[in-house]
């Protein structure tokens, strides 16, 4: 009985056991390389070149349709013109195809034809459950499996290993495929404009692939985010790493926003929360995601960010501390056994730090670094590292030796002891030796090239492994609609303030004492019930921002004052053609100033947002976002990533009621999808709680 109905479409995409080349050619590179690529690697199932115009190819027998092959292939590579595509894949999925690729290479022209193909290609996919790589794409490589429907030519040192890699671009991935004996890799997917098959959806066969341990993505837009989140929920359920990088993260800009939570919450925010919450590592170029992918093929990670490191130089020991600190790493000082053991062996070893600098110590380098790296492996820390750049193939023999006498020491002192071990070079000058490569990816010790890169990958891969699993939020967390928020009174979009705050206090989000007042002299009583200095705000709808409006006062300090001030706000009210509906008398408050927000992003849907309020919001923009829902582990790391928990606890204020306030605008999000966008600028934090002293509510269309 065949297994055939267990093998997933994109199984068959990766690992197809036959495949047939629509538009295969003798002389045209893509409808020839793909058959080329596929004999390289020593494919082992049968291959079916298609084309009427021909009766064999590249010794092949070659057949006039896709209807006409002896037996119905597992996966096509359509290189026909885009408009001739649809036909292509229909036909194939009829006869069964479960998969197919649609290459660029002058076969994706723009405009409408593509627009229209592309829309085709969707449907096709959807409808007979095909996986589709492209349009636009170079294909895809399994090197672990010895198959390929790929464009680009294939190099010989294109290494099999367990790191899968999905790019929309299609040079990213021959920048992978073509970095040298680094990296292994289980499958790289150019996934091109994505019009069936999605970046989540690979991910997410990633996630049950055996022979995967790892993944990184390359993004220029997220066709469905949805779909996304849930691929990379599926690689942390299945304990896989994940790095993600995004180009064009500035480039989502929403339509008209009004509150400042709408302003800081762009895109490139909305994703770096998104990946927080999903636990995946952010990565902000090429270099640092082909370090991680270093990191990630060597299959252990990093416990933590304490390290030691050894490197040949004094001022390169200085670079290396420099940036280590800047990133995060703590570097503690040898210990004292560390120094006696060097010392006793090495009287002129004068000062020994951290990084180490052997630099002149002993000609005799392969003992002195043995015994230095031994040393440096029994300390209480997390990482051991060897940060030299004698490696490369044109360096001097004595240099090489060096890093190869290196590599060797640190190889057995990290194997001795269990602590993690790498090898960094200070700049990324050219591949390294043999010697010095070959052992450490047989041990399983990465070689990172570039200090910043290396450290950032060692970073991502520590704050993958502390990530801590989400609480799922429950629906008694806190109020809900059900409890009394009324409708708003007013058209919108922008609401007063007063009906901004009836919709936020039935949810729970804490606001300092106010009324509204018709008169001068209901403002006055109001003003002495709730205790002088106070402020006072012209209650205006279709205002966001009240202060550069001139319609608030602070430290209104007598009656008489707030009589006259009134008046005034009134005034100015009218002036700007948008008369007040009373004025709103605000006890003054004190304490840290914080901004929560929610808004609808127009990719991820509603995200929550907390930084630093007041007057510095639009200058320090320090914020964190998280999607809606947010956990309980999301709301404390909120606090962690801006200034708002250090301020917090520098004025011995508890965060919790700031988190609540936070969770409470999620509920609304989820509960009045008609409200799009919430801000609370500046709530006031302190050793007695919280509560927000302004109050912004945007109404739109929930759809």
């Amino acid at each position: 009985m065949s297994d055939q109905p267990e093998r997933s479409a994109i199984h068959c995409l990766l690992e197809p056991r036959s495949v047939a080349v629509v538009g295969a050619s003798p002389t045209s590179f893509v409808g020839r390389v793909v058959i080329e690529n596929l004999r390289l690697l020593g494919f082992d199932g049968p291959i079916y070149p298609v084309n009427p115009r021909y009766e064999e190819v590249l010794g092949l027998p070659c057949f006039p349709s896709i209807d006409e092959v002896p037996a119905a292939p597992e996966a096509v590579a359509a290189a026909v013109r885009i408009d001739l595509v649809p036909g292509v894949l229909r036909a194939a999925a009829k006869s069964g195809v479960r998969a197919a690729i649609v290459p660029g290479g002058g076969f994706s022209e723009t405009g409408e034809t593509a627009r229209v193909a592309q829309a085709e290609i969707g449907e096709i996919g959807r409808d007979f459950g095909m996986a589709i790589a492209g349009p636009n794409c170079m294909g895809v490589v399994s090197p672990r499996r010895a198959t390929a429907l790929y464009i680009g030519s294939l190099p010989e040192h294109l290494l099999p290993g367990r790191v899968a890699v999905v790019s929309q671009s299609g040079s990213v991935i021959e920048a992978m495929v073509n970095m040298g004996p680094r990296v292994g890799f289980s499958a790289l997917v150019s996934s091109g404009t994505e019009a069936a098959t999605t970046s989540g959806e690979y991910l997410e066969h990633f996630a049950a692939d055996p022979a995967t341990g790892a993944a990184c993505v390359f993004l220029e837009g997220f066709r469905d985010p949805a779909g996304f989140v849930r691929g990379a929920k599926a690689m942390r359920a299945a304990g896989k790493p994940l790095a993600v990088l995004q180009a064009g993260r500035s480039a989502e800009a929403a339509a008209a926003i009004a509150a400042h939570s709408g302003t800081l919450a762009s895109a490139d925010e909305v994703v770096a929360g998104m990946l927080r919450h999903v636990g995946a590592v952010a990565v902000d170029d090429l270099d640092e995601m082909i370090e991680i992918a270093e990191v990630f093929a060597r299959g252990a990670l990093p416990k933590g960010r304490r390290m030691i490191a050894v490197g040949d130089s004094g001022g390169e020991a200085q670079l290396v501390a420099d940036h280590a600190r800047a990133m995060g790493f703590q570097l503690p000082p040898p210990s004292d056994a560390l120094r006696t053991r060097l010392q006793a062996k090495w009287p002129n070893f004068s000062y020994i730090g951290n990084p180490v600098d052997p630099w002149g110590v002993d000609p005799d380098f392969p003992t002195l670094y043995e015994e230095i790296l031994q040393g440096m492996a029994d300390e209480d820390l997390d990482v051991v590292a060897v940060a030299i750049d004698k490696v490369t193939s044109w360096m001097g023999e004595h240099e090489v030796d060096l890093g190869e006498a290196s590599a060797r020491s640190l190889i057995a002192a990290t194997r001795r002891t269990g602590k993690y071990g790498v090898f960094l070079t200070l700049h990324g000058m050219g591949p390294a030796h043999p010697l010095v490569r070959d052992q450490l990816r047989e041990a399983g010790v990465p070689l990172l090239h570039g200090l910043r890169p290396a450290l950032a990958a060692l970073r991502g891969a520590a704050w993958w492994q502390a990530w801590r699993p989400r609480t799922p939020p429950t629906s008694s967390d806190g109020p809900s609609a059900t409890r009394g928020a009324p409708a708003p009174d007013e058209p919108g979009p922008i609401l007063s303030e007063a009906a901004s705050r009836a919709i936020l206090e039935p949810y729970g989000v804490p606001m300092v004492p106010a009324e509204i007042a018709e008169t001068a002299d209901a403002a006055a009583a109001v003003a002495e019930r709730l205790g002088l200095p106070v402020v006072m705000k012209a209650n205006v709808p279709g205002v966001a921002h009240k202060s550069a409006a001139g319609i608030v006062a602070v430290g209104v300090a007598t009656p008489d004052t707030v009589r006259s001030t009134f008046d005034r706000l009134l005034r100015r009210a009218e002036e700007n053609g948008t008369p007040a509906r009373g004025v709103l008398v605000e006890a003054t408050a004190s304490g840290v100033e914080v901004i929560c927000g929610m808004r609808h992003d127009p990719v991820f849907g509603p995200v929550v947002l907390l930084g630093v309020g007041g007057t510095l919001t639009e200058v320090l923009k320090d914020v964190s976002i998280r999607l809606v829902p947010p956990s309980v582990e999301d709301l404390d790391e909120m606090l962690e990533e801006c200034a708002v928990g250090r301020l917090l606890e520098r004025a011995g204020a508890d965060g919790a009621p700031v988190k609540r306030a936070i969770a409470a605008l999620a509920r609304i999000a989820v509960e009045r999808p008609e409200i799009r966008e919430v801000d609370v600028n500046p709530m006031f934090a302190g050793p007695h709680g919280a509560a927000a002293a302004d109050a912004l509510v945007v109404l739109g269309d929930p759809e």
